[in-house]
């Protein structure tokens, strides 16, 4: 007589506690993959805006002044586009790896995934580009540029455009020569602005770089020390 072997399968609990390790391992992983993502498009963005500053101090050696301010809405980028041409400062434009912000342009239009740009002479209303007789007729001496963040949000607006503080921080209007350079809610306002990877690798805050002339006051010291990093 013939013996049969016998076959043993798993069975339903050996199962589940396979199963259960599994989404375990992966509750575990997955977030520390994303965090990982996060922390690579940050050092991304921190790498791009020294290369774009670079070009800034490039640009500037040649002509006495820093790019146009760029107001980041759709097809208006004359400041980053003068570091491409008629001289290319930089071979093309980097992108935000973190994309358009989820605030719109006037009128819904999403925004251009480009890093926001702000110039201006250092104590005088950022009206205009250099050349605009609002802002008779000075060079830019000081900058400041930034990414988004891992919000997605830009914090010198605020969600959908709106102002989101007591203080105007668009780079528009940089160097902000109608905010009260060293008074504490505004520097305490700034400080919320800058995005500190030690809040949570997705918080709120955008990515600065700042460089020319430091117009005088709190706020400033702040943004440059942030933008340094």
């Amino acid at each position: 007589m013939q013996n049969r072997s016998c076959v043993r399968g798993f069975t339903l609990i050996e199962l589940l506690i396979v199963v259960a390790i599994i989404a375990i391992l992966a509750m575990i992983a997955v977030p520390n993959f994303l965090e990982a993502q996060t922390r690579s498009k940050v050092s991304r963005v921190k790498a791009d805006l020294r290369s774009l500053a670079t070009a800034q101090e490039a640009y500037c050696v040649d002509w006495n002044s820093y790019t146009n301010r760029d107001q980041a809405a759709p097809n208006v980028i004359e400041g980053w586009r003068q570091l491409t041409t008629p001289v290319p400062y930089v071979t093309s434009l980097p992108k935000d790896p973190f994309g358009a912000s989820r605030r719109k342009a006037p009128g819904g239009t999403s925004l251009p995934p480009l890093y926001e740009l702000g110039t201006g002479a250092a104590g005088v209303a950022a009206s205009g580009p250099p050349d605009d007789p609002n802002k008779k007729g000075m060079p830019a001496n000081t900058w400041i540029m930034d990414s988004d963040g891992p919000d997605h949000i830009d914090d010198t607006l605020g969600p959908d455009g709106f102002p989101a503080h007591t203080y105007s921080w668009p780079e528009t209007g940089y160097p902000w020569v109608n905010t009260p350079p060293n008074q504490d809610d505004a520097v305490i306002e700034a400080l919320t602005l800058i995005y500190d990877p030690t809040n949570g690798t997705v918080s709120p805050g955008d990515v600065f770089r700042a460089g020319g002339t430091k117009p005088a006051g709190r706020i400033f010291d702040v943004i440059y020390a942030a933008a340094a990093k």
